[in-house]
């Protein structure tokens, strides 16, 4: 990059949340560029399963979240049609639905409880006999109890997403500058930007600064580092707190066994139409910042995948995967404005980072450009974040 190169918005973070901020900006005929401290979707985003809803079991786990969730299913297919079509491949995008399997009297009553609750929101769904759970995936283990059967729910496979987002970036003229970090960084009035500070990560040799005049932080559960970064020169920010829950989850590789994702209380499967076959997931909140995949978890997924799914056993193991999904103490994410002038953030999507990308690149380009927090971003402000920990201390 040329000295003091000078652009409308840098997105500091390469993970399926900044491609899509980066695509819908650039789209909008901002000068965008992303600024990636390895290759974009090195992490969470590259990991992640694709396996997309609105409300899943536990009941409440989500319920905050579910308006933009919800948004999001919704916009889905036209964000779908807008990357492909500019990025000219294919993400694996399906519509062939969600089948929740009970095993249990335990389950059978968990999922009534399920359907209850999205009928209550006015969301489609239907329980099905396991006669029926049978004839729809003839080979689930026998012993069904019922299913549910969700046909809203969609798949995508997220690392041909990643893939299609880079290249419909590129289409649109997005810059995706990789290996390089940003290492501080300064709001500058006379410029009415922001002044980063840059080196490249695989020789630590500082690269020329640069000029936005708005700044987008999408690093995942390292943005707390960039805040920190831009504020040693400027007033101080508020950290937001998020930060990693290892993930584990296992992609196989067989011929085809189901149609569509599979869901228990316990395990989510899905199948690619090229054969490969997720089984998700872990969740590890203690684990920190490890990225060791584990014997145990390995042994407990293909357990548990099997017992729902016994063809798994004559299946390959073709990836351990590992990953950390960046969170919040209340799960929830933090997007819009961050405290300063041109300063904005999208980060803490914890397990919905790519159901909720095409909404958070909608609504977060709508307030960079009206001004304005939307509606439906106001309760995933940064600024909750600071009220709970005040409330914290005064609580201490």
């Amino acid at each position: 990059m040329s000295e003091r190169e000078t652009w409308d918005v840098a997105v500091v973070g390469g993970g399926v949340i900044g491609l899509a901020c980066a695509f819908e900006l650039a789209r909008r005929r901002r000068r965008v560029v992303v600024i990636e401290r390895h290759q974009p979707g090195s992490h969470a985003s590259r990991i992640a399963a694709g396996l997309l809803s609105t409300i899943g079991l536990p009941l409440g786990e989500d319920d905050d979240l579910f308006p933009l969730k919800l948004d999001s299913l919704r916009r889905y297919p036209q964000f779908i049609a807008k990357v492909e079509s500019i990025g000219r491949q294919s993400s694996g995008f399906r519509t062939d639905g969600t089948l929740w399997v009970a095993r249990t009297a335990e389950d059978d009553q968990q999922l009534d409880q399920l359907n209850e609750k999205r009928t209550s929101l006015r969301l489609l769904s239907r329980r099905v006999t396991a006669r029926e759970v049978a004839s729809f995936e003839p080979q689930l283990a026998p012993g069904a109890v019922s299913g549910l059967l969700i046909e809203e729910d969609v798949q995508v496979d997220p690392r041909r997403l990643l893939s299609t987002l880079e290249q419909g970036c590129q289409a649109v003229r997005a810059k995706i500058a990789t290996s390089q970090e940003v290492t501080g960084g300064e709001y500058e009035e006379s410029a009415q930007a922001w002044n980063l500070s840059l080196r490249a990560t695989a020789s630590n040799e500082r690269l020329d600064d640069l000029l936005a005049k708005d700044v987008v932080i999408t690093a995942g559960p390292w943005c707390d580092e960039i805040i920190d970064s831009a504020s040693e020169s400027a007033a101080p920010l508020s950290p937001t707190g998020v930060g990693p829950v290892k993930g584990q989850l296992l992609r196989m590789r067989g011929p085809a066994l189901i149609e569509r994702v599979i869901q228990t209380t316990n395990i989510a499967l899905a199948q690619r139409r090229d054969g490969e076959l997720i089984i998700a997931s872990t969740k590890e909140p203690e684990a920190g910042w490890d990225l060791t995949p584990t014997d145990d978890a390995r042994e407990s997924l293909l357990q548990r995948g099997t017992e729902i799914l016994p063809a798994l056993s004559g299946l390959d193991l073709e990836e351990h995967s590992v990953g950390l999904r960046p969170s919040t103490d209340d799960h929830l994410p933090v997007i819009g404005p961050a405290g300063r002038e041109g300063l904005w953030i999208a980060t803490g999507h914890y397990r919905h980072g790519v159901l909720l990308a095409g909404s958070t690149a909608h609504w977060l380009a709508e307030a960079m450009e009206s001004g304005g927090v939307p509606e439906i971003l106001k309760p995933y402000g940064i600024e909750r974040l600071g009220q709970s920990q005040k409330s914290l201390e005064a609580a201490r």
